[in-house]
């Protein structure tokens, strides 16, 4: 099968800025794009990848069995919501295209908290429908980040397409 990696998730990975012992959670792993390019940073490190759907979970398991059978990255039908993940676990937290983060992710945003290690980050990606602004997502994410007592600490946004895309990267206030 041939894997042609979406430019987005190219650019997503080189802004998550994976280390050899990164302990990740991907939120809504779909197809599994970004494994490959994750797993192939990782030594000691490992990934993490859920789905709500069994359908993109058995499609990246069936794309990427060899990081599933090597233990680098481990691939569960699930939703983030489910609380089944350990807390305190992860270094970095990411997902793409996920539209709750847009709207009110009170217990979402908790959760993320909640599974995150003390210094950990929470990356979020968005590629808004073309004729919506970037900024307009930047915004909404700001302000929620905020109201949820996340300290947003850096933010990308690429122009080019395919890519066109926005990155904001924050870390839980600690209270």
């Amino acid at each position: 099968m041939s894997r042609t990696i979406p430019k987005r998730y190219v650019w997503a990975v080189d802004v998550l800025d994976v280390q050899p012992g990164d302990v990740i959670l991907e939120v809504g792993c779909g197809y599994g794009h970004s494994i490959p390019l994750i797993c192939e940073k990782l030594s000691s490190g490992n990934l993490t990848a859920i789905d709500r759907s069994a359908k993109m979970v058995k499609a990246a398991t069936e794309s990427f069995w060899e990081f599933v059978a090597s233990g680098e990255a481990h691939i569960l039908h699930q939703d983030l919501l489910d609380g089944i993940l350990r807390a305190a676990h992860f270094d970095k937290i990411f997902l793409f295209n996920i539209n709750a983060f847009w709207m009110d992710p009170v217990a979402e945003l908790a959760e993320i908290r909640r599974l995150l290690k003390p210094t950990g980050r929470f990356y979020l990606f968005h590629q808004p429908p073309p004729e919506h602004d970037l900024d307009e997502f930047e915004e909404a994410f700001r302000a929620n980040s905020a109201k949820n007592n996340f300290l947003l600490v850096s933010n990308f946004k690429e122009y080019s397409e395919p890519i066109r895309s926005v990155a904001m990267i924050s870390t839980p206030i600690l209270q």
